[in-house]
């Protein structure tokens, strides 16, 4: 399953994004405890992006038997940064998230139109292997 959408650059419309993530993911027959925590990543990419990136903003989910991939693509070329969020900092901590809760993530710079940097930052999720029955 492949499917994009544009992201506003509104923090009030991250929860339209986070419902549109979770109804295709859903419809890819994700399991529950999967879907759940890649809604939660999805949900601190954008918020990322909308928060510290600028327009064009762009969600790309895509699923397969193995991994779930997700790429939030933004016009500018700043690295988002690991820190370490004090207990009571109200934010802080969403590329915490994606680096503990992933399975591996990672930002591409490139130009969204020449001249004009921008970047992609992508996550994965392994999907969990169904253990085989053996031959009966």
């Amino acid at each position: 399953m492949l499917a994009e959408t544009d992201i506003a650059p509104d923090v009030a419309r991250v929860a339209l994004v986070r419902r549109w993530a979770r109804e295709r993911l859903t419809a890819a027959g994700l399991d529950e405890p999967t879907l759940d925590v890649l809604v939660l990543l999805v949900s601190e990419s954008v918020t990322n992006a909308v928060v510290h990136a600028r327009p064009p903003l762009v969600l790309c989910l895509d699923v397969d038997a193995e991994r779930t991939r997700v790429e939030v693509r933004d016009g500018t070329s700043a690295a988002p940064v690991l820190c370490q969020a004090v207990p009571t900092q109200p934010g802080g901590r969403g590329m915490t998230f994606i680096d503990h809760l992933s399975s591996r993530w990672g930002t591409v710079t490139h130009d969204a139109e020449v001249g004009k940097p921008a970047k992609t930052v992508w996550f994965e999720l392994a999907h969990p292997r169904t253990p085989e029955l053996p031959p009966s």
